[in-house]
């Protein structure tokens, strides 16, 4: 049975959001290690203090103030500068995988040969390479489709 969807500037939004995760864990843990070992090298007085006190400041506010608006807005572009994001999808279902197609061609994938599966609670990302992920909308999935997915998350 096949399944038809789009999907909207939102979810792909949180899809990129979700699907960037790592890389912010990892800048987070880069801005943490870069804090922590500023006052041993520079040495401990006064003005290295201070000096790691405004690094601190500008780093968590780049971090948690300007990327974040920076991230959304690049997302938003993308889906927005992308048509092919945009056109309808179709998914159908079968015993070992799936097949995803649209009117600029298909893909099938086999559920061993993913690289990853992340079930969120409003989509599915699948990854066939550890950087290109498909999504696919959980309303379209029965429980039993749903389950083989988490099986492999």
């Amino acid at each position: 049975m096949s399944h038809a969807y789009h999907i909207s500037e939102d979810q792909f939004v949180r899809a990129c959001w979700h699907a960037h995760r790592p890389l912010r864990l990892r800048l987070t843990l880069a801005l943490f290690v870069v804090l922590a070992l500023f006052p041993p090298v520079v040495g401990f007085t006064a003005a290295s203090i201070s000096a790691t006190a405004i690094v601190a400041v500008l780093l968590i506010g780049f971090r948690w103030g300007l990327l974040p608006r920076i991230h959304g807005w690049r997302f938003r572009r993308t889906y927005r500068d992308n048509p092919l994001i945009q056109r309808e999808q179709q998914l159908e279902m079968n015993p070992t995988g799936f097949v995803l197609s649209s009117s600029n061609g298909e893909s099938r994938y086999a559920f061993r040969e993913l690289k990853k599966v992340s079930v969120l609670e409003d989509m599915v990302l699948v990854y066939p390479t550890t950087t290109l992920f498909h999504m696919i909308p959980t309303a379209l999935l029965s429980d039993f489709e749903l389950a083989q997915f988490r099986a492999l998350a």
